[in-house]
């Protein structure tokens, strides 16, 4: 069985991505910086769905206590994958900022409310990341490499 993200997070990032193709055609400076961002953003959300979200897809699976082995060896590789990639995410965040900074200030000047909301609530997204899903993440690869070590001993 391989890893997943679970459903929410990904329509999430889908949501996310469909509003920025929206904030991609308004007029003036405002589409040009909504452009640039499409760019890391997209690199960014592909890292995140194949390192983070699948160790979040074991959630459910952890708190219930019922692991099984493959998984469990599975998220074990992943999580670890990931705890090396997790500098890099939040850089990322730090870089995407910037980028929404921009789009605030430019997408209000030009009256582009839409492209004000959006980068508003991406970056609550990114604080909803940093706060709780990436540290989740990490703790679910952790037990999973806990549950996987325990199983090989056996």
């Amino acid at each position: 069985m391989p890893l997943s993200a679970p459903s929410s997070l990904q329509r999430d990032h889908e949501e996310i991505w469909q509003l920025l193709l929206g904030v991609q055609h308004l007029s003036g400076k405002t589409g040009s910086i909504a452009e640039k961002l499409a760019k890391d953003l997209k690199t960014h959300i592909d890292m995140e769905e194949e390192l983070a979200l699948p160790l979040l897809g074991i959630l459910p699976d952890l708190a219930k206590g019922k692991l099984r082995n493959g998984l469990a060896k599975k998220a074990s590789v992943l999580g670890s994958r990931f705890e090396k990639q997790y500098p890099r995410m939040l850089n990322g965040h730090k870089e995407l900022r910037r980028y929404l900074d921009r789009l605030k200030t430019i997408g209000s000047e030009e009256g582009h409310l839409t492209a004000v909301r959006f980068a508003e609530a991406l970056e609550e997204h990114s604080q909803e990341e940093e706060e709780v899903l990436y540290p989740a993440a990490i703790l679910a690869g952790r037990i999973a490499s806990k549950a996987a070590k325990t199983t090989a001993s056996k």
